[in-house]
């Protein structure tokens, strides 16, 4: 085993309970003449250098150490050890690991190992069990640390350290590596069916990755859009999916508290960033409550809690009278003992009577008995929370001989595309509001023009605009950084970057990662998003707050 200029000394040491057979062991680098070849190359091409590796041949593991002399007539020895892997990893985990450390997603792991996505997802799971981690980078740094890296490697561009690779190739490039680096894989999750909104939503996400890859993709690599629709019984399922699938990334449509939280933990689980535009002032105090174990989680926009507020600020413009009656009628699925007395609160202060708070089962078809205690309590005016659309039909359709006296506002549903086509006069004088949605600026109108020139079709208010920013909001990041699947930075430019997109700037500063409302939370329109209130009249949504900000 020696070369023209210089020697390799090769040596294999047993643990004492693999038996006898330390020294040179030449029967058994007869049968290993590839490690004596990983010498040879070290020799040829390192000076004072000492790599180290795990070999898992014949599902046994054992340390590999090549250590090269600095001298001009230079010496590698070689020294294989029995041992065991760290972590008490299996052999299979340790490929898997060495795959997620060389930036490979789970796909291409399957694919390198012949073995299906979910099995990788699997051995990921454990990986992330026994090394008390749930971040694919912080696994990279700990077989770094370790010189845990699994060989042989899959025959696959890896991102691992160049000296390694220059040994344990099989073919080592001639020249520096041209391989386009791994997309960066953007999973959506989204209610079934193909409602207007969840219709806006997907074209939204889709109109962001279309434009982001016509223009070279984030940082040279392309960006690919996983979409998958769902029940809210099936949520938990679909984002397992989409986590085993190693996503850099995971948005959410808008689905039922009760599902949603979980959902959103276990995509948070996996380390990967997690966007949402749902209000519900619970999922925000979730993360708030446990910024470790849900510090992924970045919530888009205010809470549902400024609606009322923010309908306070406009009820100047429409005369009662002397009477200043509120009733609100919040959803059953986010309804929390704490509102009676905030709203009571708000109004108060706003010179209003509280005179009804009932919360209202999400997907109620019979109003009759609410529509009567209102007209007992002579309610003026009445908020809504964001209901489907089935059940506000059946609210306005019971209510309406209540609407020559008492205003109706609505959170978030008119923004949907064809709102007042579906509605029609039902929709006529109806005071609706969003946290997010549409501003009055170049780059929205900008946006609504590409939009229609996409899908022959009108984005709506809100929901179209919300999914495009939040595609934005992650390439940006992106851009920042090296590697989508460096979870741990991604977050760090997330709570510290700002972003301005269709629907106005977003900074994750609010309680519990969430963006601010301006003037909710803030009085300066370019740290969030603008309160927006409409009046419909005539098919039309005439803007009444705030004022039109360039």
């Amino acid at each position: 085993m020696v070369t023209r200029e210089h020697d390799v000394t090769a040596r294999r040491w047993l643990q004492p309970e693999a038996g006898a057979g330390t020294g040179s062991d030449q029967a058994f680098f007869r049968r290993r003449r590839d490690l004596v070849t990983v010498a040879e190359r070290a020799v040829r091409s390192l000076r004072g250098q000492v790599v180290q590796y795990l070999d898992v041949v014949d599902n046994v593991v054992r340390r590999v150490t090549v250590d090269v002399t600095d001298g001009d007539e230079r010496l590698a020895r070689l020294d294989v050890v029995d041992t065991t892997a760290p972590f008490g990893l299996t052999v299979r985990e340790l490929q898997v690991a060495t795959g997620v450390a060389g930036g490979l997603g789970n796909q291409e792991i399957a694919e390198a190992l012949q073995c299906s996505r979910r099995t990788v997802a699997t051995h990921l799971e454990h990986i992330f069990t026994k090394t008390g981690t749930n971040s694919r980078v912080t696994v990279a740094t700990l077989l770094a640390e370790h010189d845990a890296y699994a060989a042989p490697l899959p025959a696959v561009e890896l991102v691992l350290p160049a000296t390694l690779l220059s040994l344990l190739r099989t073919n080592p490039p001639a020249r520096p590596r041209t391989t386009k680096p791994r997309p960066a894989l953007i999973g959506a999750v989204y209610a079934a069916g193909a409602g207007p909104e969840v219709v806006a939503m997907r074209r939204g996400d889709k109109l962001a990755v279309t434009e982001l890859n016509a223009r070279g993709g984030v940082a040279g690599r392309q960006v690919e859009h996983v979409a998958l629709g769902t029940t809210p019984e099936g949520l938990l399922d679909a984002v397992e999916e989409l986590t085993a699938r190693g996503v850099d990334a995971v948005v959410f449509g808008n689905f039922p508290l009760s599902y949603a939280r979980k959902a959103i933990a276990t995509a948070a689980a996996a380390g990967a960033p997690v966007l949402h535009s749902m209000t519900g002032p619970a999922l925000s105090d979730d993360v708030h409550a446990d910024p470790r174990g849900l510090g992924a989680v970045f919530q888009v926009c205010s809470t549902e809690s400024a609606y009322v507020p923010g309908l306070l600020r406009t009820l100047p413009h429409f005369g009662h009278g002397r009477r200043r009656r509120l009733a609100v009628l919040p959803r059953e699925s986010t309804f929390d003992a704490s509102i009676p007395e905030q709203v009571e609160r708000h109004a108060a202060a706003a010179g209003w009577e509280l005179v009804f708070a009932e919360p209202v089962p999400d997907h109620t078809r019979d109003f009759s008995a609410v529509v009567r205690q209102l007209a007992h309590a002579k309610a003026d005016a009445v908020s809504l929370s964001s209901f489907p659309e089935p059940t506000l039909r059946a609210f306005l359709t019971a209510a309406e001989p209540l609407r020559d006296r008492t205003l109706v506002h609505v959170a978030w549903s008119p923004a949907s595309p064809g709102f007042t086509d579906r509605f029609r006069s039902l929709s006529d004088g109806l005071l609706w509001s969003t946290v997010i949605g549409h501003v009055d600026s170049p780059a929205c109108h900008a946006f609504e023009q590409r939009y229609r020139a996409a899908y022959g079709g009108e984005p709506g208010l809100g929901a179209a605009a919300v999914h495009f920013d939040m595609v934005n909001v992650l390439a940006q990041v992106w851009s920042q950084v090296s590697r989508p699947w460096d979870f741990a930075a991604v977050r760090r430019q997330l709570r510290s970057v700002a972003s301005f997109g269709v629907t106005g700037a977003h900074q994750f500063l609010g309680r519990g990662q969430r963006g601010l409302s301006y003037p909710d939370d803030t009085g300066d329109p370019t740290r969030g998003h603008p309160h927006l209130v409409y009046r419909i009249e005539g098919g039309t949504h005439r803007r009444l707050a705030p004022a039109p900000l360039s």
